[in-house]
């Protein structure tokens, strides 16, 4: 019985610790992809302190780089208003992936025609 008790934490714990980081992005990725379209918003590193945000088939991945950016900026600032953990990131990633590159992508790994790195020291504190 007491090995059963045991092995019952791991996955308690586990979800634990995944619910909150899902219920942080959630409304994020709502209110992205009301705007901006499909949204894969995750932490790339293990410390999560990088936010990578990556717009699915975007219309935005075949344009310009001087409109992506501008709009990838706009994206960052959201993100750094809207997303209560904004104070322990260092940087926001935005990226545009076309809808090639979205047929041909696996789960495990999003690769983006374009992205863009913001410091937070570039983005500034929230609700500048």
């Amino acid at each position: 019985m007491k090995r059963f008790r045991r092995r019952l934490w791991l996955p308690v714990l586990a979800l634990a610790l995944v619910v909150p980081a899902c219920k942080d992005t959630g409304q994020l990725d709502h209110d992205l992809s009301r705007d901006y379209g499909p949204v894969d918003i995750h932490h790339p590193t293990s410390d999560q302190s990088v936010l990578r945000v990556t717009f699915l088939s975007s219309p935005f991945a075949e344009r310009g780089d001087a409109e992506r950016r501008v709009t990838a900026r706009k994206v960052a600032e959201y993100v750094r208003d809207h997303y209560p953990p904004y104070k322990s990131l260092s940087k926001v990633m935005v990226g545009f992936q076309t809808k090639k590159e979205t047929a041909a992508d696996t789960l495990y790994q999003v690769t983006a025609a374009a992205s863009y790195t913001f410091t937070r020291a570039e983005l500034g504190p929230p609700g500048s």
